[in-house]
């Protein structure tokens, strides 16, 4: 008791604006260890995917999982949030978790990376406004077969080059389904099918980082950590 009443006035001022502001401090505090843990769940989740799947495009990933920050409002309404994010023809890897058929029907084949799966697509092989593929449609011809020929003439005298097509096309061969392709030296390559692949295989990669983040049990330092800061405020 002795030691309060002989309290120096500058840590009795420091007292009384800390007990001012103790609430808005603490939701500062409870704010910020949510936040830490949907940002350690990101790293978790980064680790994941890396180990379990192909990267082609590191930055593609971190920037496909995002965290929603919780802000420092009344406790009750705080809330963070982590995953990855619905991109226009990007899913976020929800087929992996859910075991999901793909909504996205075009799928890329080897010959679109040339001949490794690790390799990202080659520019020539993407649906892009810039590049330019050729149509049955725009070739003469009473049918669509005739005028497919019509435009493997007109590509083979051009040394080649990328063609379309919408529907499947009979060939002497057997068909050509769907897709876009490329034709170089006679030969005909695959670069996307229009049909769909199969369901990938089911990778739990989200829930398998939220388990590791309840293993890991480092909460109890987080909090201290995050107090700490508090209080050092009004040392």
């Amino acid at each position: 008791m002795a030691d309060i009443f002989n309290m120096d006035k500058r840590d009795l001022r420091k007292l009384q604006r800390f007990q001012k502001n103790a609430p808005r401090e603490f939701r500062k505090a409870t704010a910020g260890v949510l936040n830490s843990l949907a940002f350690s769940t990101k790293k978790l989740d980064e680790e994941n995917i890396d180990n379990s799947m192909i990267v082609r495009n590191r930055r593609f990933v971190n920037s496909s999982l995002r965290v929603e920050k919780a802000r420092s409002g009344p406790i009750e309404s705080q809330i963070a949030t982590e995953g990855s994010i619905n991109r226009p023809r990007f899913t976020g890897w929800v087929e992996q978790q859910k075991g999901t058929a793909p909504k996205k029907k075009r799928t890329s084949t080897l010959a679109s990376r040339k001949g490794s799966k690790r390799r990202q697509m080659l520019a020539r092989a993407r649906l892009k406004s810039g590049n330019q593929f050729y149509k049955p449609e725009q070739f003469q011809g009473r049918s669509l077969q005739q005028r497919f020929y019509f435009m493997m003439r007109v590509l083979g005298s051009r040394g080649g080059g990328e063609f379309l097509l919408d529907t499947d096309i009979p060939t002497k061969r057997g068909a050509l389904t769907a897709g876009l392709y490329n034709l170089k030296k006679s030969r005909i390559s695959r670069l996307q099918s229009f049909k769909g692949g199969k369901n990938p295989k089911r990778d739990n990669w989200h829930t398998r980082s939220l388990m590791q983040l309840n293993r890991r049990n480092d909460i109890k330092y987080i909090w201290q950590d995050n107090l700490n800061r508090v209080v050092r405020k009004y040392n």
